[in-house]
């Protein structure tokens, strides 16, 4: 049984410690957010990091990895409207209170041990390698750091005492019966009375709804459509001494049944604002950028789990009188794994260090700052998303399959880990609503930097072939696929738009359109079937393309990570190739399914 799963996993210490941008903010962290005084250096600083992530790993190797098929087993209760944790897990909560998890992130100013979000991502994938229950529940309660930027004085010192001792459990609601991806739909209503509002609606599919407190997002102008008008609500669950919060049901899932799927119902609730009022979707957002990191860190943690348990099997297991790891098709499996893995935690941790940077420059009120890492970190979110919680399917699947048929039995791990991974792409917006956002945003920013993509369009195919650095030539061949696939979706816009040969259109009227184009200068006319189609592979591109630079940009000199960044680019960089052959190829058929197929709905 392993002892620390935080040590056990030594790719994480050297995040923390070298293959990050962590220890060049240490210092400015605590003299920006807590106490200057708090560490003489920043060696010291990530000491104590180092320190606080061994306590967690020690605990969730030998305490939680042990119950995790219990309370997979065990599950949650649910009568007469109440929801009841199992013991065990609540068991847990006591511990981590213990450790700091739940005051983690909190400034020392408010009693918090005033972490880094890049510590909260590493803490939340040791977790989840050890029991995927566990680690969502904690990341469900941990919105301390929420309610420190967004609520008042007064809130701060009534609820965050109560949240980092896990006196009170929270939860998120968004989703409503109508209104799923598309929160514009949203229908919940909070009517202002006094000092509070009134709230009625319903909500569904709201991961530990049966909390204390329930930050819930509303509509407080009855006269508003879309994201108008809505505002964030802190919602009790009793007030006035009575049931403030309806649970209608919990979802029957084939995953994560320690973890409670409630339906809500509120009628003439109870609720305070959280932030300003009619900026409900800006705040939320931030708490959902939040969620979609947490979820692509815990995705790596059970990942992680997947590949420690395949490879562990596969030493033990022979045929054929060797162990299945030394036969071609299992190795190639498993370091195929390995390689995503490690990719994963490393997007992950340099869009919590960008999250954090962020922060530093909006304390300081760097208005150049600010631009540069709110841009780096609404780029990598959706990415960290997609990559992480569909890499997750696959390796549980890949670690499934190593068992043979022991894989989908209960007596071995790896079919839970399988079952608990397969939410994950729906979780926090789906893997086809992060693929719509990375198209928006890279169209964005192809707008923006019209020239600087015309160059690079031209020039990171031929820097490829000239440099001498084995590691730049991949991540510019990386670069030069990216860029193939964005020319293929500006092209079939620019055909529409101007409604003329592509062959013929000169140079300079394509870098006019380019420096030109604004999604909101799309037309109703303008047919974007082409671009909606190729999103999730442009999606898929830019992950590997940005796992790679991730991988790059903090590797140093050191010759070991080189060598690994060379075999994840001979990974990625052919997947990448044939993204961009099925869209140069593949999407004419599947507008030709779409055709009959609205033919013959329309009959």
């Amino acid at each position: 049984m392993p002892e620390n799963l935080f040590l056990d996993v030594p790719d994480r210490a050297l995040l923390l410690r070298q293959f990050s941008r962590l220890p060049d903010y240490v210092m400015e962290w605590e003299a920006t957010l807590g106490d200057k005084d708090s560490f003489a250096n920043a060696e010291e600083g990530l000491e104590f990091y180092q320190g606080a992530l061994e306590e967690i790993g020690k605990f969730a190797a030998q305490e939680v990895r042990p119950k995790a098929a219990s309370l997979d087993h065990e599950g949650v209760k649910f009568s007469n409207g109440e929801v009841t944790l199992p013991p065990t897990l609540e068991s847990h909560l006591k511990r981590f209170v213990e450790l700091g998890v739940f005051s983690a992130q909190v400034s020392r100013q408010y009693g918090g041990m005033n972490l880094p979000q890049a510590v909260q991502i590493l803490c939340l994938e040791t977790l989840a390698q050890a029991c995927p229950n566990t680690s969502l529940t904690v990341a469900a309660f941990s919105m301390a750091s929420f309610v420190s930027k967004w609520g008042t004085e007064e809130q701060k010192a009534r609820i965050l005492p109560k949240l980092m001792t896990n006196t009170w459990q929270t939860a998120m609601a968004l989703t409503e019966p109508d209104a799923g991806s598309d929160l514009g739909k949203l229908r919940t209503s909070g009517i202002r009375k006094g000092d509070h509002y009134v709230v009625n609606g319903t909500k569904r599919f709201i991961t530990n709804g049966n909390a204390d407190i329930v930050f819930t997002l509303v509509r407080t102008d009855p006269k508003s459509q879309g994201l108008q008008g809505l505002s964030v609500l802190i919602i009790p669950k009793t007030a006035e001494g009575r049931s403030n919060i309806k649970v209608t049901k919990i979802e029957d899932k084939v995953c994560l049944h320690s973890s409670p799927t409630c339906e809500l119902a509120f009628e003439d609730s109870i609720g305070e604002l959280m932030g300003p009022e009619g900026d409900g979707f800006k705040v939320m957002l931030d708490l959902m950028n939040e969620a979609r990191l947490a979820m692509a860190a815990l995705a790596t943690g059970i990942a992680t789990a997947a590949y420690e348990e395949a490879k562990a099997y596969a030493k033990q297991r022979v045929t054929w009188d060797k162990p299945i790891i030394q036969h071609p098709l299992v190795a190639d499996m498993l370091y195929e794994m390995e390689l995503e893995t490690k990719a994963m935690r490393n997007m992950v941790m340099e869009a919590a260090c960008c999250a954090d940077l962020l922060t530093l420059a909006e304390k300081k009120g760097d208005k150049a700052a600010i631009k540069k890492w709110k841009k780096r970190y609404r780029r990598l979110t959706p990415l960290c998303k997609y990559y992480c919680c569909e890499k997750a399917v696959t390796i549980t699947k890949n670690a499934l399959q190593l068992f043979g048929g022991y894989g989908v039995c209960r007596e071995y791990p790896v079919e839970r880990l399988w079952r608990e991974s397969i939410i994950y792409p729906i979780y926090e917006g789906t893997s086809q609503i992060q693929s719509l956002m990375v198209l928006k945003d890279t169209l964005k920013d192809v707008a923006q930097h019209a020239a600087g993509f015309l160059g690079s369009l031209a020039g990171a195919w031929t820097e490829a072939k000239v440099t001498l650095d084995p590691v730049k030539s991949a991540l510019l061949h990386a670069r030069n696929e990216l860029n193939q696939a964005i020319r293929r979706i500006l092209l079939s816009i620019i055909k529409d738009k101007f409604k003329a040969d592509i062959e013929d259109l000169k140079q300079s009227k394509i870098q006019e359109f380019i420096k030109d184009f604004s999604l909101n200068l799309l037309t109703e006319k303008t047919d974007l079937t082409y671009p909606f189609l190729s999103s999730e592979r442009l999606t898929r591109i830019t992950c590997d393309y940005y796992a790679l630079k991730c991988l790059t940009d903090n590797s140093g000199k050191d010759e070991n990570r080189r060598d690994f960044i060379l075999d994840f680019a001979e990974l990625a960089l052919p997947r990448m190739k044939m993204e961009n052959m099925y869209m140069a190829d593949r999407i004419s058929s599947t507008l030709k399914f779409m055709a009959q197929n609205s033919c013959a709905i329309d009959k």
